[in-house]
């Protein structure tokens, strides 16, 4: 699969920021995270590694899923939820070709006990909060876009209560009114504010 050109430039962005949060769930359910590199960005998503001992090695084998966050340097954030999958170990070799700093922390054969992880699919989004109205977008490979936030429904009466309360101002008059997704800080005021129930959330 080859990753749609939206998702290829945040891609390159993770490998540009080079360093993620990486989240995974251990065997008791619980929440683990950890520093993580973004050791390639290809055609076909993302490249990682770790060592066979680490309990993130387990938790990427026995889960197949990850989540990552990282902030870029303009103060735009970045998050993926996806799936991962061991990738073929010749791709050992091209992680310390880009990577050269890696060849002090595993010197010669002692390499080998690193294994090469592909997020092969999975979805994210980008937000800029540096900027006013602060702006979003989201993206995915191997999978369709999750659409979060929140919509107005045929239940708006035109009151204009969510327009009033929104730190964005981002909702604009029609019938219904309507809330530009780019815009939104997904906060929830609008909701709150409301008196016909009519903002739903989408996600």
């Amino acid at each position: 699969m080859i990753v749609n050109e939206k998702a290829r430039k945040y891609i390159d962005m993770f490998r540009e920021v080079k360093i993620a949060s990486a989240a995974t769930v251990d065997k008791e359910g619980r929440p683990q995270s950890r520093i993580i590199n973004i050791m390639i960005a290809a055609d076909e998503g993302m490249y990682i590694v770790t060592s066979k001992g680490k309990p993130f090695y387990e938790q990427l084998i026995q889960s197949g899923e990850i989540a990552l966050s990282a902030m870029c340097p303009d103060c735009q954030s970045l998050k993926f939820t996806g799936k991962v999958k061991l990738a073929d170990q010749a791709w050992l070799t091209k992680v310390f070709e880009d990577n050269p700093g890696m060849n002090e922390v595993y010197p010669g054969k002692t390499r080998d006990i690193l294994d090469v992880f592909l997020i092969y699919e999975g979805s994210g989004e980008w937000f800029d909060l540096l900027h006013h109205p602060i702006s979003r977008e989201s993206f995915a490979y191997g999978r369709e876009e999750e659409k979060a936030g929140f919509r107005i429904e045929e239940e708006c009466i035109g009151c204009g209560s969510c327009t009033y309360v929104c730190p964005q101002g981002c909702i604009s008059k029609g019938s219904p009114y309507r809330i530009d997704p780019v815009h939104c800080l997904h906060c929830g005021a609008c909701r709150e504010a409301c008196p016909a129930d009519a903002v739903k959330k989408l996600h």
